[in-house]
Protein backbone atom coordinates (compact mmCIF):
# COMPACT_ATOMS: atom_id res chain seq x y z
CA UNK A 1 0.00 0.00 0.00
CA UNK A 2 1.23 3.71 -0.67
CA UNK A 3 0.01 6.88 0.71
CA UNK A 4 0.03 10.46 -1.35
CA UNK A 5 0.58 11.96 2.38
CA UNK A 6 4.63 12.47 2.99
CA UNK A 7 4.90 11.63 6.70
CA UNK A 8 7.51 9.93 9.11
CA UNK A 9 5.76 6.49 9.86
CA UNK A 10 4.52 6.14 13.58
CA UNK A 11 7.04 3.64 15.50
CA UNK A 12 4.97 1.32 17.66
CA UNK A 13 7.31 -0.24 20.36
CA UNK A 14 6.16 -4.38 20.62
CA UNK A 15 6.33 -3.88 24.56
CA UNK A 16 4.34 -0.61 24.51
CA UNK A 17 1.63 -2.33 22.35
CA UNK A 18 1.48 -5.10 24.66
CA UNK A 19 0.92 -2.96 27.36
CA UNK A 20 -1.38 -0.83 25.75
CA UNK A 21 -3.38 -4.18 25.12
CA UNK A 22 -3.82 -5.36 28.13
CA UNK A 23 -4.71 -2.09 29.88
CA UNK A 24 -7.60 -1.17 27.17
CA UNK A 25 -8.55 -4.39 25.64
CA UNK A 26 -7.94 -7.50 28.25
CA UNK A 27 -10.29 -7.63 30.69
CA UNK A 28 -12.69 -5.22 29.28
CA UNK A 29 -16.31 -5.49 28.33
CA UNK A 30 -16.99 -6.32 25.19
CA UNK A 31 -18.58 -8.84 22.66
CA UNK A 32 -15.99 -11.57 22.42
CA UNK A 33 -14.27 -13.39 26.03
CA UNK A 34 -10.74 -12.72 26.99
CA UNK A 35 -9.63 -15.84 25.32
CA UNK A 36 -11.11 -14.19 21.67
CA UNK A 37 -8.25 -11.27 22.35
CA UNK A 38 -6.28 -13.14 23.54
CA UNK A 39 -5.71 -15.30 20.66
CA UNK A 40 -6.22 -12.67 17.81
CA UNK A 41 -3.59 -10.28 19.52
CA UNK A 42 -1.54 -10.67 16.13
CA UNK A 43 -4.22 -9.34 14.12
CA UNK A 44 -4.81 -6.17 16.37
CA UNK A 45 -0.98 -5.58 16.42
CA UNK A 46 -0.83 -6.10 12.62
CA UNK A 47 -3.78 -3.51 11.96
CA UNK A 48 -2.28 -0.72 14.40
CA UNK A 49 1.09 -1.24 13.29
CA UNK A 50 -0.48 -0.60 9.56
CA UNK A 51 -2.17 2.38 10.35
CA UNK A 52 1.10 3.83 11.62
CA UNK A 53 2.21 4.00 8.22
CA UNK A 54 -0.30 6.14 6.72
CA UNK A 55 -1.48 8.32 10.03
CA UNK A 56 0.57 11.89 9.90
CA UNK A 57 2.89 12.01 13.30
CA UNK A 58 0.14 14.24 14.74
CA UNK A 59 -2.71 13.46 16.74
CA UNK A 60 -5.06 12.45 14.47
CA UNK A 61 -9.23 11.92 14.40
CA UNK A 62 -10.17 7.79 14.57
CA UNK A 63 -13.64 6.96 14.22
CA UNK A 64 -14.31 3.18 14.48
CA UNK A 65 -17.02 1.66 13.21
CA UNK A 66 -17.49 -1.80 15.25
CA UNK A 67 -15.76 -3.44 18.50
CA UNK A 68 -13.40 -0.24 19.38
CA UNK A 69 -10.69 -2.22 19.88
CA UNK A 70 -8.17 -0.04 17.53
CA UNK A 71 -10.06 3.36 18.74
CA UNK A 72 -9.04 2.54 22.17
CA UNK A 73 -5.34 1.07 21.08
CA UNK A 74 -4.95 3.82 18.69
CA UNK A 75 -6.24 6.48 21.65
CA UNK A 76 -3.78 5.12 24.51
CA UNK A 77 -0.69 4.82 22.08
CA UNK A 78 -0.81 7.82 20.38
CA UNK A 79 -3.45 10.10 21.79
CA UNK A 80 -5.37 10.36 18.08
CA UNK A 81 -9.21 11.37 18.95
CA UNK A 82 -11.12 8.49 18.91
CA UNK A 83 -14.86 7.58 18.42
CA UNK A 84 -16.62 4.57 18.25
CA UNK A 85 -19.78 3.71 16.68
CA UNK A 86 -21.67 0.62 17.10
CA UNK A 87 -24.80 -0.07 16.47
CA UNK A 88 -26.39 -0.46 19.85
CA UNK A 89 -24.99 0.51 22.95
CA UNK A 90 -24.44 -3.06 25.32
CA UNK A 91 -20.72 -2.50 25.44
CA UNK A 92 -20.13 1.24 25.11
CA UNK A 93 -19.06 1.59 28.91
CA UNK A 94 -15.51 -0.29 28.15
CA UNK A 95 -14.99 3.03 25.84
CA UNK A 96 -15.97 5.59 27.29
CA UNK A 97 -13.70 4.07 30.35
CA UNK A 98 -10.75 4.83 28.16
CA UNK A 99 -12.18 8.63 27.24
CA UNK A 100 -12.88 7.33 23.82
CA UNK A 101 -16.11 9.21 22.83
CA UNK A 102 -19.26 6.20 21.58
CA UNK A 103 -22.06 7.04 18.95
CA UNK A 104 -24.97 4.84 18.34
CA UNK A 105 -25.66 4.32 14.71
CA UNK A 106 -27.35 1.91 12.97
CA UNK A 107 -25.66 1.89 9.55
CA UNK A 108 -28.52 0.36 7.68
CA UNK A 109 -30.65 3.56 8.95
CA UNK A 110 -28.77 6.19 10.24
CA UNK A 111 -26.40 9.07 9.51
CA UNK A 112 -24.06 10.97 11.58
CA UNK A 113 -24.13 14.40 12.06
CA UNK A 114 -20.12 14.91 11.45
CA UNK A 115 -18.80 15.69 7.71
CA UNK A 116 -15.24 16.29 6.37
CA UNK A 117 -14.32 15.12 10.63
CA UNK A 118 -12.12 12.16 10.43
CA UNK A 119 -8.60 11.89 9.04
CA UNK A 120 -9.23 8.01 9.23
CA UNK A 121 -12.16 5.38 9.26
CA UNK A 122 -11.56 1.66 10.66
CA UNK A 123 -13.84 -0.97 9.48
CA UNK A 124 -12.42 -4.36 11.30
CA UNK A 125 -14.52 -7.38 10.67
CA UNK A 126 -17.33 -5.23 9.79
CA UNK A 127 -17.99 -4.93 5.59
CA UNK A 128 -19.18 -8.70 5.98
CA UNK A 129 -22.03 -8.05 8.47
CA UNK A 130 -23.36 -5.52 6.04
CA UNK A 131 -27.45 -7.00 4.55
CA UNK A 132 -27.08 -4.57 1.77
CA UNK A 133 -24.84 -4.01 -0.77
CA UNK A 134 -21.49 -1.99 0.76
CA UNK A 135 -21.48 0.64 -1.46
CA UNK A 136 -24.43 2.65 -0.19
CA UNK A 137 -23.01 2.27 3.09
CA UNK A 138 -19.86 3.46 2.10
CA UNK A 139 -20.54 6.68 0.59
CA UNK A 140 -22.30 7.76 3.50
CA UNK A 141 -19.04 7.06 5.28
CA UNK A 142 -16.99 8.93 2.65
CA UNK A 143 -18.93 12.07 3.35
CA UNK A 144 -17.57 11.77 7.23
CA UNK A 145 -14.21 11.82 6.13
CA UNK A 146 -11.79 15.06 5.92
CA UNK A 147 -10.76 15.81 2.13
CA UNK A 148 -7.97 13.05 1.99
CA UNK A 149 -9.17 11.45 4.33
CA UNK A 150 -8.52 7.44 4.36
CA UNK A 151 -10.72 4.44 4.82
CA UNK A 152 -9.20 0.90 6.40
CA UNK A 153 -10.86 -2.24 6.14
CA UNK A 154 -9.86 -6.04 6.86
CA UNK A 155 -12.62 -8.57 6.19
CA UNK A 156 -12.84 -11.97 5.02
CA UNK A 157 -11.75 -13.13 2.08
CA UNK A 158 -14.42 -14.60 -0.20
CA UNK A 159 -11.95 -17.13 -1.92
CA UNK A 160 -9.86 -18.25 1.85
CA UNK A 161 -9.17 -22.04 2.21
CA UNK A 162 -11.98 -22.42 4.86
CA UNK A 163 -14.32 -21.19 2.35
CA UNK A 164 -13.28 -23.40 -0.28
CA UNK A 165 -13.30 -26.54 1.99
CA UNK A 166 -16.88 -26.06 3.31
CA UNK A 167 -17.91 -25.87 -0.40
CA UNK A 168 -16.30 -28.66 -1.39
CA UNK A 169 -18.11 -30.99 1.10
CA UNK A 170 -21.42 -28.97 0.84
CA UNK A 171 -21.54 -27.13 3.94
CA UNK A 172 -23.11 -24.13 4.64
CA UNK A 173 -20.34 -20.94 4.19
CA UNK A 174 -22.74 -17.80 5.02
CA UNK A 175 -25.20 -16.98 7.55
CA UNK A 176 -29.24 -16.33 6.12
CA UNK A 177 -29.57 -13.18 4.53
CA UNK A 178 -32.13 -10.64 5.53
CA UNK A 179 -32.92 -6.93 7.40
CA UNK A 180 -32.86 -7.14 10.80
CA UNK A 181 -34.34 -5.11 12.95
CA UNK A 182 -32.86 -1.94 14.11
CA UNK A 183 -29.95 -2.37 16.53
CA UNK A 184 -29.44 -6.48 16.23
CA UNK A 185 -26.40 -7.69 14.29
CA UNK A 186 -26.19 -10.71 12.11
CA UNK A 187 -23.97 -12.84 10.93
CA UNK A 188 -22.26 -13.17 7.76
CA UNK A 189 -24.46 -12.64 4.78
CA UNK A 190 -21.96 -12.61 2.30
CA UNK A 191 -18.06 -11.94 1.78
CA UNK A 192 -16.20 -10.51 -0.88
CA UNK A 193 -13.14 -11.07 -3.44
CA UNK A 194 -10.46 -8.50 -4.21
CA UNK A 195 -12.35 -7.51 -7.30
CA UNK A 196 -15.64 -7.30 -5.57
CA UNK A 197 -14.32 -5.18 -2.93
CA UNK A 198 -12.59 -2.74 -5.08
CA UNK A 199 -15.46 -2.08 -6.90
CA UNK A 200 -17.46 -1.26 -3.72
CA UNK A 201 -15.29 1.33 -2.90
CA UNK A 202 -14.57 2.79 -6.07
CA UNK A 203 -18.47 2.76 -6.61
CA UNK A 204 -18.90 4.73 -3.42
CA UNK A 205 -16.06 7.30 -4.47
CA UNK A 206 -13.05 6.27 -3.21
CA UNK A 207 -9.64 6.60 -4.63
CA UNK A 208 -6.42 5.34 -4.82
CA UNK A 209 -7.56 1.89 -3.99
CA UNK A 210 -5.26 -0.87 -2.55
CA UNK A 211 -6.28 -4.18 -1.64
CA UNK A 212 -3.78 -7.00 0.13
CA UNK A 213 -4.75 -10.80 0.65
CA UNK A 214 -3.02 -11.27 3.97
CA UNK A 215 -2.89 -14.45 6.62
CA UNK A 216 -3.81 -13.04 9.39
CA UNK A 217 -6.20 -15.92 11.54
CA UNK A 218 -3.40 -18.13 12.60
CA UNK A 219 -5.02 -19.15 15.86
CA UNK A 220 -8.24 -21.02 15.47
CA UNK A 221 -11.24 -21.08 18.26
CA UNK A 222 -11.24 -24.51 19.01
CA UNK A 223 -8.67 -27.36 18.50
CA UNK A 224 -9.84 -28.72 15.53
CA UNK A 225 -9.73 -25.05 13.74
CA UNK A 226 -5.76 -24.98 15.33
CA UNK A 227 -4.78 -28.36 13.34
CA UNK A 228 -7.19 -27.75 10.38
CA UNK A 229 -4.92 -24.22 10.12
CA UNK A 230 -1.67 -26.18 10.34
CA UNK A 231 -2.92 -28.50 8.10
CA UNK A 232 -3.52 -25.90 5.47
CA UNK A 233 -0.41 -24.02 5.83
CA UNK A 234 1.30 -24.95 2.83
CA UNK A 235 -1.59 -23.97 0.89
CA UNK A 236 -1.18 -20.48 2.07
CA UNK A 237 1.78 -19.87 -0.31
CA UNK A 238 -1.13 -18.90 -2.90
CA UNK A 239 -2.26 -15.47 -1.92
CA UNK A 240 -6.02 -16.03 -3.33
CA UNK A 241 -6.67 -18.58 -0.61
CA UNK A 242 -5.45 -16.53 2.57
CA UNK A 243 -8.37 -15.17 5.45
CA UNK A 244 -8.25 -11.75 4.80
CA UNK A 245 -8.67 -8.90 2.75
CA UNK A 246 -6.59 -5.42 4.08
CA UNK A 247 -8.29 -2.33 2.43
CA UNK A 248 -6.91 1.25 2.19
CA UNK A 249 -8.83 3.91 0.17
CA UNK A 250 -8.65 7.88 -0.19
CA UNK A 251 -11.45 10.20 -0.19
CA UNK A 252 -10.38 12.60 -2.69
CA UNK A 253 -8.34 15.30 -1.71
Amino acid sequence: MSSKSAHLPRYIAKSDFEKAYQKTIISNNFFEKDSYYVKQKPRYFYVIRELGKYLPSKQSSVLEIGGGQIALLAKELFGDECTVVDLNETYKQGILNHDVQFQRCDLLRDDLKERNAYDLVVMCEVIEHFPVPPHTILEKIRAWLKPGGLIFITTPNLYRFRNLVRLALGLRVFDTFFIPERGRGIGHPFEYSQTHLKWQLETAGFESVNIQLRQLDNAGSSLWTQLGRITASPFLLRPLWRDKLVALARKQG
